[in-house]
């Protein structure tokens, strides 16, 4: 069993992201690390300080060290039980990223578009780099941003790439 946001969603946020983009077939090895980074981020929202955070993100780092060497079916069940504990721990109101749907500052200033600011074109050595929701960047010559899914009840988002 996968851990992954998509089963938190409600059937209705499902069916309509599901016709969009299927789940992937995680790796082992995918699976742990999204569990690893799942931890941090729970942590970082139960966290009032960063040295609360440092500690704890250590203990948790500590820990999957510790089974990095462990057999397939050990990896297995150590998967499940991570995801349970996290399960368990997850906050009721996750900290967001200030820019991040949900966040405090998402779409609150967008930018002034380029063309307004320089009519005449853009100016020798100016960046064009252009980016998503998540502050990725753009492929060379894409556009448009990525189509996103916001989940504003659950403070969850989803690109479509």
């Amino acid at each position: 069993a996968s851990f992954n946001s998509y089963r938190r969603m409600n059937k209705s946020f499902q069916k309509v992201v599901a016709t969009y983009k299927a789940a992937p077939k995680l790796s082992h090895k995918q699976e742990v690390m999204r569990l690893y980074r799942h931890s941090l981020r729970t942590i970082n929202s139960w966290s009032e300080s960063r040295e609360v955070f440092n500690e704890a993100a250590t203990e948790i780092r500590e820990e999957f060290n510790a089974n990095m060497n462990a057999t397939e079916l050990r990896g297995k069940s150590l998967l499940l039980e991570g995801a349970k504990r996290l399960s368990e721990q997850t906050h009721s109101d996750p900290y967001i990223q200030a820019y991040m749907p949900g966040g405090t500052l998402f779409m609150r200033n967008p930018g002034i578009p380029v063309e307004a600011l320089y009519p005449d074109g853009l100016p020798e050595g100016m960046s064009t780099r252009r980016i998503n929701i998540d502050m990725s960047n753009l492929e060379e010559g894409q556009e448009y941003a990525n189509q996103v899914f916001v989940d504003s009840a659950n403070k969850l988002y989803w690109i479509d790439k």
